[in-house]
């Protein structure tokens, strides 16, 4: 399978198609798992003159573990608490001048105000190389972010360059930082610039699923049960999968309710199969309305149900999945099935927030 994603840092896509597309889309923040801002206050204590400074939607600090290199930075480091309060002017002059003592993390966080380009013009170069030396200085988080600005690119401002992002992801992985052993995972699944070894991308993606991460939970049971032959195990991949549906995860939960229904790895459980696909459905995703349809429809793992069948595939058919069987059934309905079929239309497009639905003249 072809490399088709990053975790990037700041968008969070939603994934929507189900099926043997190689690897999951997958974009976290690199700071996600830091605490949110506190409210903005335009009192800036290291402001005196009260000027206003510019706030940023940007709401996430660098992590920097309590283990780093310079620990005695992090408590009460006026830099560190300007940038979580929104002053980011404030913070790029203090982080300047603890930078230039040699303090570790405010090489960090000025690469994080540069990459950003809040309060200041975006420079990514200029972020690229903060990183860099924070990097060097051992701070796995700038490591982690220095390989994701070169794996991703930014056209002629920084080119993407596979080769270095490898080096500063294998420096963030030996921390253990998911985004970084996903990643990984992913360049030696490519096998470019790493080698593809099964073993390897299944040890990476098992570190990447130990720490918590879903993203990594769902792609290591895609691995486990579409991968190499040598590294399948269909109950481990089932494992993870439905340890990803459990928390969340929408893609996971489409995965996980498949497997149910056809015993793949797991006892069969078209039921328990049918309430997954409901709770994606949910959600919005369109594969799981079309699929709850189709049990609505069959009577499998739900009673025959022709108004929720017509009800459900109707969301399904609007977001552009189409099935030729159940438009059929649709409109093989009654007048007044067809009506009954609407108004419950009408009523999951409220449940799963889609633009109304109009209600067939009285």
């Amino acid at each position: 399978m072809l490399l088709c994603s990053k975790k990037l840092l700041s968008i969070v896509a939603s994934i929507t198609l189900l099926g043997s597309y190689g690897m999951v889309a997958a974009q976290t923040n690199a700071g996600s798992r830091t605490n949110t801002p506190q409210a903005f206050n335009p009192q800036d204590p290291y402001n005196p003159r009260g000027t206003l400074l510019l706030r940023s939607p940007l709401n996430q600090a660098p992590v920097i573990a309590p283990n780093g290199p310079t620990p005695e930075t992090i408590v009460g480091d006026p830099a560190y608490g300007a940038f979580q309060r929104g002053w980011y002017l404030t913070a790029l002059a203090l982080a300047t001048r603890q930078a230039q003592a040699g303090i570790t993390s405010s090489k960090t966080l000025l690469g994080v105000l540069y990459e950003s380009g809040k309060g200041i013009p975006r420079d990514l170069p200029l972020a690229a190389s903060w990183y860099e030396l924070a990097a060097s200085d051992g701070d796995p988080q700038a490591a982690l972010r220095l390989g994701l600005l070169y794996l991703s690119g930014a056209g002629a401002e920084l080119k993407a360059d596979p080769e270095k992002a490898a080096e500063q992801l294998e420096k963030a992985a030996a921390a253990n930082i998911p985004e970084a052993l996903y990643n990984l995972a992913l360049l030696h699944q490519e096998g470019k610039v790493r080698p593809n070894d099964p073993k390897i991308i299944k040890s990476l993606l098992e570190r990447a699923s130990e720490t918590g991460d879903i993203d990594a939970m769902l792609e290591l049971g895609i691995y486990l049960k579409d991968g190499p032959q040598e590294i399948r195990d269909p109950r481990r991949a089932a494992f993870w999968m439905g340890r990803a549906a459990r928390r969340g995860l929408v893609p996971a939960q489409i995965y996980y309710a498949t497997l149910l229904f056809k015993g793949e790895g797991v006892v069969p459980n078209e039921a328990e199969a049918a309430d997954w696909f409901e709770r994606a459905a949910a959600k919005g995703n369109p594969i799981a309305m079309n699929r709850l349809a189709r049990i609505y429809a069959n009577g499998r793992g739900r009673p025959i149900d022709t108004i929720e069948a017509s009800a459900w595939q109707f969301h399904a058919g609007r977001q552009g999945i189409l099935d030729s069987k159940l438009e059929a059934l649709s409109k093989s309905l009654s007048l007044e099935q067809q009506e009954q079929a609407s108004k419950r239309a009408a009523e999951i497009g409220i449940k799963i927030g889609a633009s109304p639905v109009l209600q067939p003249k009285q």
